[in-house]
């Protein structure tokens, strides 16, 4: 009888990592025509383009949207059972990230603009029930997580650039992350999504995407560095997701996915010719208007 062979070991083999995105945003083929829409074709760096486009879209018509400003109101305090049961918990991944060759570890960090939210301002209320905060208050709460104080001096499209370069995804989570995009800031309002706002949705989104979706992990640290965040504020993003999406995060089938990102292209259309005129945008009528 011949030996078996040995039990499998994803998490252990480094050599199934994406290679790293050498193509440009600039570079991707455009997103097709509506009825020419194919995501199980779409090559990954078109699928970046698309979301990116809708993204940019949106914020430019959104305009400067100010953050929420914090309660100042204590929070409601919890039993000390409770206490301790919740924060005593630590939210460890369900596996292991991918192992990367020394080789491919070189990153380059950047830096985004310090959050508005403060470090210590929680992502979620400990206490359920009748004694909780209402449902308002912990949206904003998420919602402002993903304000920076300025706009990033990185452009959006630099910034999926370097995601895609040093932690290149599929086709598949750039469009998920496109979908959770279009719930939290378009469908559902959760957050608005402006020049100060955008970068930190997608660094979220595509994390959460990649998670959910793929069984290929890039490390938190790295995620983080790529982005711009530190490794905890990167996990906060997540948990605002999440918690802001109720965990419906898996789309289970292909034609889903597809009504979902022609909805986000057609909101980054609309959004576009809903854009404000220039300030410098003069309306001229005639001096002797003519009626018939």
């Amino acid at each position: 009888m011949p030996t078996p062979p040995s039990a499998p070991n994803p998490a252990g083999d480094a050599g199934v990592l994406p290679e790293f995105g050498g193509l440009s945003i600039q570079e991707a083929p455009s997103p097709p025509a509506e009825d020419e829409l194919d995501i199980m074709t779409m090559a990954r760096e078109t699928a970046m383009k698309t979301v990116m486009r809708s993204v940019l879209s949106l914020a430019n018509a959104a305009g400067e949207v100010p953050a929420t400003p914090p309660l100042s109101r204590p929070r409601t305090p919890v039993g000390k059972e409770n206490a301790q049961s919740f924060r005593g918990h630590r939210r460890v991944a369900s596996r292991p990230a991918t192992p990367i060759p020394a080789e491919r570890e070189r990153t380059e960090p950047t830096t985004l603009e310090q959050p508005e939210a403060s470090q210590d301002e929680p992502t979620i209320t400990y206490d359920i029930g009748a004694g909780a905060e209402p449902e308002w208050v912990q949206r904003a709460n998420m919602a402002r997580k993903f304000f920076s104080k300025t706009v990033p001096k990185v452009s959006l499209e630099d910034y999926v650039n370097r995601i895609q370069q040093f932690c290149p995804v599929s086709t598949g989570v750039w469009l998920a992350a496109g979908s959770y995009i279009l719930r939290l800031c378009v469908i559902d309002k959760s957050v608005p999504l402006t020049h100060r706002t955008m970068h930190r949705l997608v660094l979220a989104c595509v994390t959460v995407a990649m998670k959910t979706l793929e069984d290929h992990r890039w490390p938190q640290k790295r995620l983080a560095a790529v982005g711009g965040v530190d490794d905890v504020a990167l996990s906060r993003l997540e948990l605002c997701v999440e918690f802001l999406l109720s965990f419906d995060l898996q789309i289970w089938r292909p034609e889903r996915l597809q009504e979902l990102t022609l909805s986000l292209q057609k909101a980054g259309q609309a959004a576009t010719t809903a854009t404000k005129l220039s300030s410098s945008f003069t309306l001229r009528m005639p001096s002797n208007p003519k009626f018939r």
